[in-house]
Parts: C-alpha cells; structure tokens; sequence
C-alpha cells in the first residue's frame, strides 16, 4: 500500500475537467445538450429539451448529460435534466453512473437528488466499487450519510474485496469510519491479500481510526495473506503510538508473517528504536529466528542501527546466535563496515573467532 491523501476540488480542477469533458464528448449525438449540462447552462439545457434533444444521449464514453451534470455538481441542471426523464441510472463504458461520480466528488445535494428520483444506490462500476465505497475513500461524509440513510450495503466488496469500512480507515477518515460502524459495517471484513481495516490503518499509521476500530472490537490479531497482523505493519513502519495502541489491545507481540517475521525484526531492520524498545517492554521474543536462522540483532548490526543493536543486547539478545550458515552478527557489521557496532558486539562478547 502506498500513502495517499485525497485533494479538494478547486475552481481551476473544474475547468480543466469541463474541457476534457467536453472534448471526450464532442461527437456525441445530442452533444449540444452535454456539453451545456457541463458548463452548468441552464437556460441552454432547457432551451435544448424543449426543443426536443434527447435527454438520454450518450457519448464516446457511455456518458449522458446526466452522468455529466451530477459528476460536476450542476444541481440545477440535475434537476432540469431529472424532470426531462432522464435515465438516473444509466451506465458509462465503465459502469459510472451520475450517482457514483457525484458521491466520489462530494455533491450531497446531488446525491439527495439522484436518490430522491430512484437511482440504484448499490450500482457498482466495472471494479465492482459503490457510490459508499467511492465517498467513503475520498472523505465525503455527507454524502456517505445521504447514502447510509438510503440503505447503501455498508458491506458491499469491490472486485478487489475492498469495502467502504476498509478503504475510509486506510485514508483516516475517523468520522466515516465512525459512521460506518454505526451502520453495521462489519469491522474484521477482509479485502484485498487479506487486510482488514485495523492492518490498513495501522500501516498507514492513523492512530484515531486504529483506536475507534478497536474500541469496536476489531481482531487486533488478524493475519493478512502474508500472515502480517496490525502490529507488524505498524512497527515495520516505526509507528511508535499506534504501535502502542495495539500493545495495550494485547496484540500478540511475537506474532509471525508467513515467512517467519516479527514485528521486532522489522523494527530492528529500519531502525525503529524507540518501536523496538517498546516491543521489547511487551515481551517480545529477542531471540526470535528467521526461517534462515537470522535473528533481530543480525539485521540491525548488518544495516549499523547502533542504539538498536544496544538496546537488543540489553535484552540478552544472543551476541553469538548463527545462521544456518553459520554467519553472526559480529561478521554481518564487519562485512558492511559498521565499526561502531563491531566495536559494541565485541565489548558485549561477540565471538571474533
């Protein structure tokens, strides 16, 4: 997963996206009529439908005048075009309709609009994603309440397995999250190789969403594909305060991926020291191996994190521990030349034989 944050729409987006628009659907039938509803003409719009211009027209694309409107938050023009008859839940190529493009860009009168003159508040797009999913990820909260009030599936799965729940915790939307729960979003739902919301949040570090999701008894101890729980995703990451949450919520500290591991040798790996020290407070296993053998003071004195490496020795970590090819922690500095932990392995009784 990579970080991402959702940006506003401002005045210059808009115009930009009305001359994509417009040029993507210049050559539809009826074209007049789209590109009128783009740019919010409203006396041109009624103009157009009374002179007979057929309100369900579709460009290139699939999309109508109604697709259209709703997606750029012409509300005025939505309604005109509703009175029209036009189809509230016609489809673009992709499977968009004017519900789920006005839910993604945070149109709640539109939205109210649409829904009022019956369109499918569970339609999915070609990825299988509802209007709830879209608004959810991109931080509407009007919106995602307009469409919980409207009986959305709070547990619809995208093709991906993604839910709404999921993807507003990875984007640490605390009041959507807050909201969906209290529709009955189901908190351990897995998406994607597994993750749930907790792992989604906890590797994006959203502290403030970790803590509602575990308040509603989210599985602090749940394995993606890989076998990663919430806590090793959050200490892989050095995320010291979620890191912590998850600790007093009795995350399972020793808790292996699929390949055997722990949060501590990820931790020790980066650097993390201060997520070591409190992984090492909790108990953490110091002598933990990898399915090769290496253990969290290997990685750390290979990659020179020096207050790692003390704090693990000060936790009796095995200055002497081989792998099954008999390489130690003493060889792994020395190789990559970190004299500073070479020098504190033999002070601490690293063998130099």
């Amino acid at each position: 997963m990579t970080r991402m944050r959702r940006h506003s729409r401002i005045f210059g987006v808009v115009v930009v996206l009305a001359c994509v628009l417009a040029s993507t659907w210049a050559n539809a039938q009826g074209n007049d009529l789209i590109i009128a509803s783009i740019n919010g003409d409203l006396p041109r719009v009624k103009a157009l439908l009374a002179a007979g211009s057929d309100v369900n027209a579709k460009a290139n694309n699939g999309g109508t005048a109604l697709i259209a409107a709703s997606q750029l938050g012409e509300l005025a023009v939505v309604q005109a075009l509703l009175d029209a008859k036009a189809d509230v839940n016609a489809q673009t190529n992709y499977g968009s309709t004017a519900l789920t493009l006005a839910s993604w860009n945070g149109h709640p009168e539109v939205v109210r609009a649409l829904l009022a003159a019956n369109a499918d508040v569970n339609a999915r797009r070609g990825d299988g994603a509802t209007a709830l999913k879209l608004a959810s990820e991109n931080g509407q909260l009007e919106v995602v309440r307009a469409l919980l009030d409207a009986k959305a599936d709070v547990n619809a799965k995208a093709n991906s397995g993604g839910t709404a729940l999921i993807v507003a915790s990875l984007h640490g939307h605390v009041e959507i999250v807050q909201a969906l729960l209290a529709a009955q979003a189901d908190v351990n739902a897995k998406g994607n190789k597994g993750v749930t919301a907790l792992i989604a949040a906890s590797y994006e570090g959203q502290l403030e969403v970790a803590k509602v999701l575990l308040s509603a008894k989210a599985d602090v101890n749940a394995k993606g594909d890989d076998g990663g729980t919430a806590l090793i995703a959050a200490s892989e990451h050095g995320l010291l305060e979620v890191v912590h949450a998850l600790l007093s919520a009795r995350a399972d500290v020793n808790a292996r991926t699929g390949d055997g591991v722990t949060a501590l040798r990820l931790a020790s790996q980066q650097g993390y020291v201060e997520v070591v020290r409190a992984l090492l407070a909790a108990r953490a296993d110091v002598n933990a191996k990898q399915g090769d053998g290496s253990t969290a003071l290997m990685v750390a004195s290979q990659n020179g994190h020096l207050e790692v490496v003390r704090a693990l020795v000060a936790a009796r970590a095995d200055v002497n521990a081989r792998t099954d090819k008999g390489i130690t922690a003493l060889m792994v500095a020395s190789q990559y030349g970190h004299l500073e932990v070479v020098q504190f392995l033999k002070s601490a009784g690293a063998d130099v034989r």
